[in-house]
């Protein structure tokens, strides 16, 4: 298989409330025509594949959450989160290199990475879109832990780290797919972890994006024809050449773009350099005081060994001297 980039196996997960848990299932399970999302193709939607789904998703919750609450003393909030939704997908590169066949096994792995966490008894529901521009599963979980409503213990950072390491050997890796990038890793170059964004906010972010590469396209094209135009005149006694007053300033604007770009770009190199610098010294801090960690255990130990043969001779010469 050859080699590609962006070939990341996505998984996410998002808390949902009693209060948004309807909401959650029209969208899922397309109970309605009318959709925010402008994505979704609705001619399609009979594509969609619902692996299964709880008849009476609100009822059959609340009737969990009272065996719950029946069981504990504890009053659980109104608020509490009363289920987990996931979104399972892969990046749109990764999508177009595999074949219908292997996105529906992807998917069908996925499926199986979420009920051995959660268990058959907790799943709610799971969805298939194919009516949106990249096929991705929705999947509901009763968030039940030791017979306690527990959405919390999934969110923690260690949980989802190791939620996110998992999904990606189990199931990322038979189909050629990379776990994304770590959050530790992005914070030790001094990024900002990535945030979900909503389609219109995505999509309001990438046509302004395209908006500004195609205004520099355009900018530089229009610089490079103003260079072309340019015709300098031979020095019949010499070899240097002439060209008028506007095209001098056209030539020195452009250069002196070129100078600022440069700056600019010589700037970002040492900024990047000195993190680069700042990370090894971090690593040699790191190993020098595991270093001295070592020494001071070793010395320890040979403190403490000193100190008992000394009480040993104590002892010895105090039953000499009676």
């Amino acid at each position: 298989m050859p080699e590609a980039e962006n070939q990341y196996c996505i998984i996410r997960m998002r808390k949902v409330k009693m209060t948004a848990l309807k909401a959650s299932q029209i969208h899922n399970e397309r109970l309605t025509d009318r959709h925010s999302n402008p994505d979704i193709d609705i001619d399609r939607s009979d594509q969609n594949v619902v692996f299964f789904k709880t008849g009476n998703l609100l009822e059959n919750v609340r009737e969990r959450v009272a065996d719950i609450q029946a069981g504990q003393k504890r009053k659980i909030r109104r608020d509490a989160p009363v289920a987990i939704e996931y979104m399972i997908t892969a990046s749109p590169e990764a999508m177009a290199r595999l074949s219908k066949q292997e996105q529906e096994q992807y998917f069908v792995e996925s499926l199986n990475f979420v009920e051995a966490r959660h268990g058959t008894r907790n799943r709610l529901s799971a969805v298939l879109h194919l009516d949106e521009t990249t096929p991705h599963l929705h999947v509901l979980v009763f968030p039940e832990r030791e017979g306690k409503l527990d959405a919390k213990s999934f969110f923690k950072l260690p949980a989802l780290t190791a939620m996110q390491d998992e999904f990606a050997v189990k199931v990322g890796r038979q189909f050629g797919l990379e776990r994304g990038v770590r959050l530790t890793e992005l914070l030790e170059k001094g990024e900002k972890p990535h945030r979900h964004q909503s389609v219109a906010v995505y999509k309001a972010k990438k046509l302004k994006e395209t908006e500004q590469a195609l205004s520099r396209l355009e900018q530089t094209t229009e610089d490079l024809a103003a260079i072309e135009a340019i015709q300098p005149q031979k020095n019949l006694f010499s070899s240097r050449v002439s060209v008028t007053q506007d095209e001098f300033e056209t030539l020195s604007s452009q250069a002196k773009a070129y100078a600022a770009t440069k700056e600019i770009l010589q700037k970002r190199s040492k900024t990047l350099l000195e993190r680069e610098r700042s990370v090894e010294s971090r690593e040699t801090l790191t190993d020098k005081n595991e270093c001295l960690t070592r020494q001071n255990k070793a010395l320890a130990e040979e403190n403490s060994r000193l100190r008992g043969a000394l009480s040993t001779e104590r002892s010895k010469n105090s039953i000499l001297l009676t």
